[in-house]
């Protein structure tokens, strides 16, 4: 299949899916994986019959599916695909990615037990609630459960800042064998997992750069090796793939295997409609191949009549529109932070005091720290007590007129949201903090309206300053708690509540998808890293990292304002 029509089969084969689990009338699913294989056989890109208009007349694709395929392939997105989505729990169609587990067997674990996700199909399994329905048998909760068991070894990804780690050190290391190095793939688009590295080098002597790539001290596996691609499979179990190219193609190498597919797609299909072909070598012209562009990102864009798109929002959901009518957002950046007011100190169960925290700050740059220790109820962090808590503020307050720092230090705490609402001090010492950052760290598992309630409730206290890793997920560890997305976010919104991103690399919360939803809401966001050691308000970068992705400007993440007006922000609630 050519690469640029998986996009195009994966949504048909979708729409059939949804159709199928919600028990439309069978005709039409089969409608729809016909043209699915139609799509697949293609011996070129679907985009190109779009551009022609002879998609209509390839086999089993009528007009109605005509139509569908012409919109995602010019837009990157299809209405009527969302709006299925949206019909449905958006856990049902992971649950495809089961063996053996189809559409009608998904319809039929929703319809008669609300399964929604794969763990709480596991948990069926387990209590054998699955053998109890129609059709299925003791045999095939073992089957399911082998499934998910196989599913879960096999699709391994690891934390960005995981990956992060090893693509520096390689970088490092082939340096000096390359004129032009870079990271492409998810992780340059800054995902929160990774399945694998891509980077892309331009060098003098390919095989020399081939030679090192293949001796990297942390090799377990040489899968592959040739004179412009290597791959290898690292002793942490990643696979990373080098591919060397011209210097004269750098640029169109970069922005082909940076992705994102659908991205990609919506690129090339416009390269076509304005005279033009793109692939991994270089824009050229359709008349006589000649080359356009290729040497840089920005020089293909730009001969397309498009601003230059960050790595970050290349995601096919609206940007390439928003670059060719100029209207994409100048995202926040690193540099742009002026303070991080989620750290714990050894007060309670972070490794550094709180001078620490406070001189690592300083280095960094920063106008103010804000020192949020775990409040009482989280005894297995060391909360403080009320006591304690006033000892802290106490020693802050000490602390800040002392003049020992140029870095201003603000009292907060992270204060634990009770199962019914409550927070975890009373409003008498909340009074006396600078911020309050309200957190769930308990009874995950409620229902979504319980959960619901239980936010709002917190909402409604005056002193709440941010909700912090507003959906409490741990990646690969621990689910996003269930509430309701719309109510939260139109409360946080109308009170002032600022959502975290968390930078911590094990929550990335809020991630991306949800961040550009609460800012459909009107919501105003903090950057944070919820560090417990000095080192780790370096995270900040993956803070940014989501903001970026979820198309955040400076002006809706908080601590980018200067200190006055920062306190202004968060003590308008008061």
């Amino acid at each position: 299949m050519d690469p640029a029509n998986e996009p195009v089969v994966d949504m048909l084969n979708q729409i059939a899916d949804i159709l199928e689990i919600t028990g439309s009338d069978r005709f039409r699913p089969i409608a729809y994986r016909r043209a699915a294989r139609t799509v697949e056989a293609l011996p070129k890109p679907v985009s190109e019959y779009v551009s022609d208009g002879t998609v209509s007349q390839l086999s089993g694709v009528g007009e109605a599916i005509a139509a569908k395929i012409t919109e995602f392939v010019k837009n990157g997105r299809l209405e009527y695909l969302e709006n299925l989505r949206r019909g449905i729990p958006p856990g049902l169609l992971e649950l495809l990615k089961l063996q053996d587990v189809g559409p009608k067997t998904v319809g039929k674990l929703f319809a008669e037990l609300k399964i929604t996700s794969i763990d709480e199909l596991q948990k069926a399994c387990i209590e054998h609630r699955i053998r109890g329905l129609k059709g299925f048998g003791e045999k095939t909760e073992e089957k399911i459960l082998q499934s998910i068991a196989f599913y879960r070894s096999s699709s391994a990804r690891y934390l960005l800042s995981d990956a992060d780690a090893i693509s520096e050190k390689l970088v490092s290391y082939l340096k000096p064998f390359s004129s032009k190095i870079e990271v492409a793939g998810s992780l340059r688009r800054r995902k929160e997992t990774v399945g694998d590295i891509d980077i892309i080098v331009s060098a003098a002597d390919p095989a020399k750069v081939m030679d090192a790539f293949t001796g990297f001290g942390e090799t377990d596996v040489v899968l592959s090796k040739g004179e412009t691609k290597s791959s290898v499979k690292l002793k942490s179990g990643m696979q990373v793939d080098l591919r060397v190219v011209d210097e004269s193609s750098y640029g169109a190498a970069l922005l082909y295997f940076t992705g994102s597919k659908d991205h990609n797609v919506i690129l090339r299909t416009l390269s076509i409609d304005r005279g033009f072909k793109l692939n991994e070598y270089g824009l050229y012209r359709r008349k006589n191949d000649s080359v356009e562009a290729g040497r840089t990102e920005e020089e293909i864009y730009s001969a397309l009549g498009m601003d230059f798109i960050p790595p970050e929002l290349r995601e096919a959901r609206g940007e390439i529109d928003a670059a060719t009518n100029h209207r994409l957002p100048v995202l926040v950046e690193p540099d742009d932070i002026r303070g991080d007011i989620h750290c714990h100190t050894d007060w309670s169960d972070g490794s550094n005091s709180l001078e620490d925290m406070v001189s690592a700050a300083e280095r960094i740059g920063y106008s103010f720290i804000g020192i949020s220790d775990h409040s009482r109820s989280v005894r297995v962090a060391n909360g403080l007590s009320e006591e304690r808590m006033v000892s802290q503020i106490e020693r802050i307050e000490r602390l800040n007129k002392s003049g020992r720092f140029r870095t201003r230090v603000l009292c907060g705490s992270e204060v634990d949201i009770l199962p019914d609402g409550h927070l975890d001090y009373s409003d008498r010492l909340l009074s006396r903090m600078d911020y309050v950052i309200a957190s769930i760290h308990s009874k995950f598992n409620m229902e979504e309206k319980e959960m619901t309630d239980r936010i709002l409730t917190a909402f409604s206290n005056d002193y709440l300053t941010v909700f912090g890793h507003p959906t409490a997920r741990e990646i690969g560890k621990r689910e996003q708690i269930a509430f309701s997305k719309e109510k939260v976010f139109s409360a946080a919104a109308e009170k002032s509540v600022l959502l975290e991103i968390n930078g911590s690399p094990e929550r990335l919360d809020l991630n991306d998808s949800l961040i550009i939803e609460a800012s459909k809401y009107g919501c105003s966001f903090i950057a944070s890293t919820d560090s417990h050691h000095t080192s780790s308000l370096s995270n900040m970068r993956y803070a940014v990292s989501m903001a970026r992705r979820g198309w955040l400007e400076k002006g809706k993440v908080a601590n980018t304002l200067d200190l006055s007006h920062f306190l202004g922000a968060i003590g308008a609630r008061r």
